[in-house]
Parts: structure tokens; C-alpha cells; sequence
């Protein structure tokens, strides 16, 4: 009988049994770095159903859900962003660290708005949507909204708008970098260049972590659209959906990539966009992950997978590589890359029920397996793709509660025995 084994990640300095070789440790090292990622050479069939943990996460008032905001620092602490409801709420920062199992709750929007004086009375900020992801800087970049006043339509904004944050790993300290009257629902790193999505009409900004210089462009988006997920490549580039309507009234969308001046470098075209849904419905990008090589991979809202690859000199080349899931649609959120090469899994929801997918980026197949929730009451699971140094995979949302309410829900994911 085969015996089931963990992924095992080697760490300068990991406890004994973690062997990876050196040069291709530091072949992954710089894009950990600056994705944030983990990857793991596998030293067992990864074919199997994976092992699962519910994690419990210290509660506050209103604490409602984890919307895909995790993130890790170079030390492998996991920080997740705990987002609120009802409005005037705060959305709180927090940390885990998987060797202690111990949380830090470093406070909410609200109370550091009002640190630096730039809290409106009667504002919220009830979410932290948006990974938070790592700046050259080493610091770990965030965004906080509101949704108070939207028309999901698209023809009102949030009334309390957004704000871009960073904070030091070590001292837990938030820095205000700007305000947005958008709402930022997403952002990603591309080294010294950070950038956020903001709803309506998908307008992208930069900021440049060493210059502190901000820009934006408005890329255009119909109907109340908000894709979840920017995506940064390993040059800087952003890379953002454009959707609009055609005289049929057909959605069309295409993925825009931009470079660091914010100047269109390229549009291709998007197929497997849209869902049977609204275009406020539809979610647009969902998972993300890196690779060792540089490329990107994402999944829409249709569960369909692509890949971006850098070209020096060129635009990058976009390819679809399939349905993620080997049934065809499926709502595919977090993304993980297993080896930084070639195996991408991930949960997949079809119907009422989850799913763990491994997908073979050679092949471009996969195969579904069971994925245990435990003894959850409604839970919904959202993006992610946040591993520890041992390789396990972190996955946030919510559960039911008694009351008709919910709770913030958070699922460590592991491959083991």
C-alpha cells in the first residue's frame, strides 16, 4: 500500500526531513519573494484526496467572513484580512502562524483611519477584499472598502470609497499610502510596483513603492461588472479584463496587459469569460497563482484556466489551457501551484458541492477529489492562494450560524499522512 506523504518544502534552516535540492530552492526563491508564494517539490503522488483542518479565528463584533485576503511574509506567517457587514463596520488585519497556531488581530480600518486623521464621521470600511501581497519593500500591501450606498448596477460608487494600505511584517504597523473613491476590490504585486482594481468601470491604479507616486486609468467594464483578481506579472506588467457590449448586446471581454508607464501594451480576447450571469453576477477573474518560471495562472468565473507568459520585448502571450475542473464549469477561486512547475490544484464548486482538482499544466488534465468540510453548516469558500513552509494550503470564507448570520471560516488545506 502506498503510504500517503506531505509535500515537503526545504527552508534554510527547516527541521530535519524537509530536503529539497539547493539550486532549485533558489530557483523558486525570488519568485516566492515577490508573489508571495510557496512552492514544493513533491516527494509523493499528489493524486489523492487531501487531508483537511478547521481553524478557528478569534472573533469580533460583526466579523463576517475571510473574501479571499490572505497572504504570507518572507517568515511564513499567514496574514488574512476579516472583513464585517453591517455598515459603519471595520474590517480587522490579522495573523497566524503555523507553527504556534497562535493569531494577532492588528486592529481594524476604521480605528487606524482614525490614527492618521483621515476618518470621515460615520465612515466604514467593512471589507479587506484584496490579497495582501508583497512589495520589493518587504512590506505586505492591502486594500480596504466599503459598500454602503453601491448601486450594483454600477451607477453609484460605495460612499466611504477605499483605501490603499502597506504594513511591516515585524511591528505590525499600517501605513495610509492613499484613498480611492472606487471601491478596491482587488490588488497585486509586481515588485517596487503595486496595483489595485476599483469598481465601477474597472479603473487601475499604480503605486509606486519607491517613489510613492500613484497613477490610473480607467479600462472599462459594463453592467456593474467587477472582476475579484488583478493580475501583476514578474515584469510589472498589470494585466486587467475590459468588458463591454456589443451592438447585439452580447458581453464581450478582453484582457488588457499594461506596462509599468500604464501605457496598453496588448488585448486578447477572453472566451471563457463569462458565466451564464448577470455581468454584476459574474466575478471575472478568481484564482490566481505563480509559477518558478514567471508565468501567471488564472481561472474565470467559468472555472476556466489560463496561463500569461512574460516576453521580453513583447507582449506576453495568453493561452487557455482548459477547464480546471475535468467536468467541465465549475466556480474555481483558489489556485495553488504544488511545484512551481507543472501541478496547479485548487478547490472547485459545482453545485452545492467542493471539490479538491489537481491539474497537470503538461497535459493540460485533471482529476477531482473529495474535499472534507467537516462538520461546517453553509459553508461558502472563497479565493485563495496562500501556502505555509510546510507546504499547506490555506483556503478562507464563511460558515452559517445559528442566528441566520455567519462567521468567518478558514480551512488549512494538507497533502500527507
Amino acid at each position: 500500500m502506498i503510504r500517503r506523504r506531505s509535500f515537503i518544502v526545504a527552508v534554510a534552516g527547516a527541521a530535519a526531513g524537509m530536503t529539497v535540492a539547493g539550486s532549485a530552492r533558489a530557483q523558486f526563491a525570488d519568485v516566492e519573494r515577490r508573489t508571495g508564494s510557496r512552492f514544493g517539490l513533491l516527494s509523493a503522488d499528489p493524486w489523492r484526496a487531501p487531508r483537511t483542518r478547521v481553524i478557528e479565528v478569534p472573533g469580533f463584533v460583526d466579523a463576517n467572513s475571510i473574501w479571499g485576503a490572505t497572504g504570507r511574509d518572507a517568515t511564513g506567517r499567514i496574514w488574512i484580512g476579516v472583513s464585517a457587514k453591517a455598515p459603519g463596520g471595520s474590517a480587522h488585519l490579522m495573523q497566524f502562524d503555523p507553527v504556534t497556531n497562535a493569531w494577532r488581530d492588528f486592529g481594524g480600518v476604521v480605528e487606524r483611519l482614525a490614527e492618521v486623521d483621515v476618518l470621515r464621521p460615520g465612515a466604514g470600511q467593512v471589507k479587506i477584499h484584496s490579497k495582501i501581497v508583497p512589495g520589493d519593500d518587504g512590506r505586505l500591501y492591502f486594500t480596504s472598502m466599503d459598500e454602503e450606498g453601491e448601486v450594483e448596477d454600477g451607477s453609484a460608487l460605495p460612499k466611504w470609497g477605499s483605501h490603499l494600505w502597506r504594513v511591516d511584517v515585524e511591528s505590525g504597523r499600517w501605513e495610509h499610502l492613499f484613498a480611492a473613491p472606487e471601491g478596491l476590490v482587488a490588488a497585486a504585486g509586481g515588485g517596487r510596483w503595486i496595483y489595485a482594481l476599483g469598481y465601477w468601470d474597472h479603473v487601475l491604479y499604480q503605486f509606486d513603492s519607491v517613489t510613492r507616486q500613484q497613477q490610473r486609468v480607467v479600462v472599462g467594464a459594463v453592467g456593474g461588472h467587477a472582476s475579484r483578481n488583478v493580475i501583476a506579472g514578474a515584469d510589472g506588467h498589470a494585466f486587467v479584463p475590459r468588458v463591454t457590449r456589443d451592438g447585439y448586446g452580447t458581453l464581450r471581454a478582453v484582457l488588457v496587459e499594461f506596462d509599468t508607464e500604464l501605457r496598453e501594451r496588448a488585448v486578447t480576447p477572453l472566451e471563457h469569460y463569462f458565466a451564464e450571469t448577470p455581468a454584476a453576477e459574474d466575478h471575472g477573474i478568481v484564482g490566481l497563482a505563480a509559477l518558478a518560471d514567471g508565468r501567471s495562472l488564472f481561472t474565470t468565473h467559468t472555472g476556466h484556466l489560463y496561463s500569461i507568459e512574460p516576453r521580453e520585448g513583447a507582449a506576453a502571450r495568453i493561452t487557455a489551457l482548459g477547464w480546471f475542473h475535468p467536468q467541465g464549469a465549475s466556480y474555481a477561486p483558489s489556485l495553488f501551484a504544488l511545484d512551481g512547475r507543472t501541478l496547479v490544484a485548487g478547490i472547485a464548486r459545482r453545485g452545492d458541492r467542493y471539490e479538491w482538482i489537481v491539474f497537470d499544466l503538461a497535459s493540460r488534465t485533471s482529476r477531482a477529489f473529495p474535499f472534507d468540510t467537516h462538520e461546517v453548516v453553509g459553508p461558502l469558500l472563497y479565493g485563495s492562494t496562500t501556502r505555509d513552509d510546510a507546504g499547506r494550503c490555506y483556503v478562507g470564507g464563511w460558515q452559517s450560524t445559528a442566528d441566520g448570520g455567519h462567521r468567518p471560516l478558514l480551512i488549512q488545506v494538507e497533502l500527507g499522512d
